[in-house]
């Protein structure tokens, strides 16, 4: 006796054949797959100390640190510590690193005990803003350069539970761990830009 198809197997089954024969633009690399650095014969890189250009010290040092790791993690393309050793110089910039309100309630929503300050808007969710512009130089010449914008929203205060005087202590704190998951997701974009071609 033939067991009865389920709902969920046929969903599957037809999920399936649609992303099979809808070829999303979306293609498995190999190491056999030359990069474009690979076809311009690139296999040593030297990532120039990235420039800040913000007010916000130290943002560059997570930057430099999430690129350098995402570039050494790739097939064929080797990090060299001096330009002197290097094929290709990949040299960044850091434009924008802030953070901006992007939820808020009142005060008197946020503690009854806050009667007579309706007025008051107390942040709940912040977005911590990250903007790179980075170019591949080959002595004077230019082989690539592009800019990255990437957005991340992260809790205030007011919503973990912490507030008084230690709450802009851990503003600053969840501002500093989501501008390190951009700069990891931006990375991981700049890597795919960098090898996919110019």
């Amino acid at each position: 006796m033939a067991r009865p198809v389920s709902r969920l197997s046929c969903f599957l089954l037809a999920l399936a054949a649609t992303l099979a024969a809808s070829g999303c633009g979306y293609a498995m690399r190999t190491s056999r797959d030359p990069s474009q650095l690979s076809r311009l014969g690139i296999t040593r890189l030297y990532v120039s100390p990235i420039q800040n250009e913000t007010y916000r010290p130290g943002v560059e040092n997570g930057v430099y640190s999430q690129l350098v790791r995402m570039l050494s993690a790739t097939p064929g393309v080797r990090t060299v510590k001096s330009s002197g050793e290097s094929q290709a110089t990949l040299e960044g910039k850091i434009l924008l690193a802030q953070r901006t309100v992007s939820g808020e309630i009142k005060a008197s929503d946020l503690n009854p005990r806050n009667r007579g300050s309706e007025q008051l808007l107390v942040a709940t969710e912040y977005s911590a803003t990250l903007e790179c512009s980075f170019a591949l130089r080959q002595g004077e010449k230019v082989l690539w350069n592009a800019n990255f914008k990437r957005s991340r929203p992260f809790p205030a205060n007011s919503q973990i539970g912490a507030l008084g005087s230690t709450g802009a202590l851990i503003n600053e704190s969840e501002f500093e761990r989501a501008l390190l998951e951009v700069a990891s997701d931006m990375m991981t974009e700049v890597r795919s830009s960098l090898l996919q071609g110019f």
